[in-house]
């Protein structure tokens, strides 16, 4: 029975869908699909707050053709939770230790969305011998918080929210809020990963998480910033483009500029490699990019061909 969204989560947690690798003390969440041999190995990198079971589709996808995994940061998901600051020298630290333990080699693929792009980012200027092609989904830029309009504005009012749901997982009643953010897509992923899901927005510690990360956010900015050059690295960058319906022409207006914005922050990115590619996704939104399955099935054919660029080429770009 899947748990319902109208007022509580799961009263226990499901059954992780992959193990629980111990890194020293604590443990993270690791699940891993596809060929066993297939190489580069994809490696899904999350959004702020997000947890593995939210890129089903793009892991089932990928998972056909190659060796992909998925993963929670620490405190997220069914990963314990860190005694170190959520920013990403530390969080890019817990996934090497973590691929590392599990004995998951490279050479990778890394896949990021939204706050992920970041962290591939500071990935691969700490190991760029293990990296053989970046995918960035929809992704932040180190340059958003200067271009984008009002965003210290937004900035404050998504921490606001991340305080809300955090009294409300306390109160039991995250569900009435969370309908408001809910697409109808959710219905369509499988029963296990709604339960997983629905159990987990439950969970105080997750609002917990998804502020520390937002607090760092300038920090794994300026991280990621420091990443100038990536050769001839395969590379694509995705940009979903749907704009929301608003009556309010000023509000429309508001969209697209952002719209506009990150179209051409992510152009930034995908220039850093002579191989690098754009392309833009009019239809697809930012959480719907990965979580719709019709968009997912885009975002498995863009990681798929710099999956084949990285076997054409040989392995990691040095």
């Amino acid at each position: 029975m899947v748990c319902s969204l109208a007022l509580t989560g799961c009263s226990s947690a499901p059954p992780p869908p992959g193990q629980m690798v111990d890194i020293g003390g604590r443990s993270l969440h690791l699940y891993c699909t596809g060929p066993q041999d297939a190489k580069p190995t994809v490696i899904i990198e999350g959004g702020l707050g997000e947890m593995s079971p939210s890129y089903h589709w793009v892991q089932a996808g990928v998972s056909q053709q190659t060796r992909v995994c998925s993963y929670d940061r620490a405190g997220l998901g069914w990963s314990d939770d860190s005694p170190e600051p959520r920013d990403a020298e530390h969080m890019v630290h817990d996934l090497h230790e973590l691929l590392k333990a599990a004995h998951v080699g490279p050479p990778y693929v890394l896949a990021g969305h939204s706050l992920g792009g970041l962290l591939i980012l500071g990935y691969t200027r700490r190991y760029p011998e293990e990296v053989a092609g970046l995918v960035f989904l929809d992704s932040s830029h180190p340059e958003q918080k200067a271009r984008l309009p009002d965003y210290e504005r937004n900035e404050r009012w998504g921490k606001r929210i991340f305080s809300a749901m955090k009294v409300a997982a306390h109160l039991g009643v995250t569900g009435l809020l969370r309908s408001q953010f809910k697409d109808e897509w959710f219905d369509e992923f499988p029963p296990e990963v709604q339960t997983s899901l629905s159990y987990f927005v439950s969970n105080p510690r997750i609002y917990d998480t998804g502020r520390a990360e937002l607090d760092y956010f300038d920090v794994d900015a300026s991280d990621a910033a420091q990443v100038t050059s990536l050769g001839d690295l395969p590379l694509v960058v995705l940009t979903a483009g749907r704009l929301k319906k608003h009556s309010d022409p000023e509000e429309l207006a508001h969209a697209q500029a952002y719209v506009k914005i990150f179209s051409e922050l992510h152009a930034k990115y995908a220039a850093l490699s002579s191989r690098g590619r754009h392309v833009i996704l009019p239809e697809a939104g930012h959480i719907s990019l990965v979580g719709d399955k019709r968009h997912a099935q885009d975002v498995v054919k863009n990681i798929l061909e710099v999956v084949a660029e990285a076997r054409a080429s040989g392995g990691p770009t040095q």
